[in-house]
């Protein structure tokens, strides 16, 4: 038998992408806000301010003119990210060389949230995937995948619409609704693996 990977919806993934939009507005908003205080500090770059004021701008008319952009194009979205993470971590730079070091550190926490996020949805994207092995089962997950080895499933349930995987102890089960349906020779391979790793009933 061959390893074989199923396409799935991930809830808690789903989640952090629905989550995309509005953190995009929360960053314009903030840039914004640095923008403005930073020209009142003595010394300022003019230059930084109006680079800030045109990536706010920029992550302002993705927000309202691109939503459909940032669902279909992770790539596009991934972009004005990072753009965020660079005006705020610059923006942390500038302040903690001029002595601000409260505020500069508030700038470096945001952009290593920011950061954060990033990698969740970097690795998002390409993680609604079940992996069926000789080894066992491996489920995709924000940060780490988790790998559930044969001895400690109980049984397993496919069908063309949902995959569930129930646990031996602790009436655990993880249930995903597929993203296509599974063709026969795909479930067959599944229940192939099913017949030779698990318990069969009587």
């Amino acid at each position: 038998m061959s390893p074989i990977a199923v396409d799935i919806i991930n809830p808690r993934i789903q989640s952090l992408r629905e989550a995309g939009r509005p953190l995009h507005l929360l960053a314009a908003i903030l840039i914004f806000v640095n923008a403005f205080l930073y020209i009142q500090l003595p010394g300022s770059s003019k230059i930084y301010f109006w680079s800030q004021l045109i990536v706010a701008a920029d992550i302002l008319i993705l927000f309202f003119a691109g939503k459909d952009l940032l669902r279909e194009s992770p790539g596009f979205n991934l972009f004005f990210r990072f753009a965020e993470i660079i005006v705020f971590l610059t923006f942390a730079i500038l302040l903690i060389s001029d002595r601000q070091w409260t505020v500069g550190i508030i700038q470096i926490s945001i952009a290593a949230l920011y950061g954060y996020i990033f990698y969740c949805e970097k690795k998002s994207y390409a993680a609604e995937r079940i992996s069926i092995q000789h080894l066992g089962i491996n489920l995709p997950g924000i940060l780490v995948d988790r790998f559930i080895p044969w001895i400690e499933i109980n049984r397993v349930e496919a069908d063309h619409n949902e995959f569930i995987i129930y646990l031996r102890t602790g009436n655990k089960q993880f249930h995903y609704k597929l993203t296509h349906h599974l063709r026969l020779e795909e479930l067959e391979i599944i229940q192939s693996y099913c017949r030779h790793y698990l318990p069969q009933k009587s």
